[in-house]
């Protein structure tokens, strides 16, 4: 066989490949697509819990009230977004997981020490100095380039 064969042998391997892996997205594409909107539906369920476990936190309710109310916040907004067949037990568990990250979240800003705390929110303001001189790339824009006489020769 000479190299030209096998280019055309392997372009035919290849041509029955693709109609293969064709055949089996098509017959499971209903599968996939189901899969993929229960993956968008769950991504909304833990969006709406997040917002709704934050604005329970505010509330003066005891931990069982803003449970409920973040359930039924939850509910409600997937009512409005006309999400159907969502569980009571899936939308608990993305209320859980919320509660879970916000805990981490403010662990974690306890656990930092105070000094990081105050560089972070107190950063140093620029001396005069620095301010009445404009930034590098401020001078860039504001002045006009130097021009170079350019020659063929």
């Amino acid at each position: 066989m000479t190299a030209k064969d096998w280019i055309y042998l392997a372009m035919t391997m290849g041509g029955y490949l693709v109609a293969v892996i064709a055949g089996l997205y098509a017959k499971n594409k209903v599968k996939i697509n189901r899969a993929t909107a229960a993956g968008k539906v769950m991504d909304v369920v833990g969006q709406l819990a997040t917002y709704a476990v934050h604005e329970a936190e505010r509330m003066e309710m005891s931990g069982a009230g803003k449970r409920k109310w973040a359930a039924e916040a939850v509910s409600q907004g997937l009512d409005w977004l006309g999400i159907k067949g969502v569980t009571p037990i899936a939308i608990n568990g993305a209320i859980e997981d919320a509660v879970a990250a916000m805990n981490a979240a403010s662990k974690e800003e306890a656990d930092q020490p105070a000094e990081a705390k105050e560089q972070a929110v107190d950063q140093p303001a620029a001396s005069k100095e620095e301010a009445d001189q404009p930034a590098a790339s401020q001078q860039a824009v504001d002045q006009p380039a130097e021009t170079k006489e350019v020659t063929n020769g």
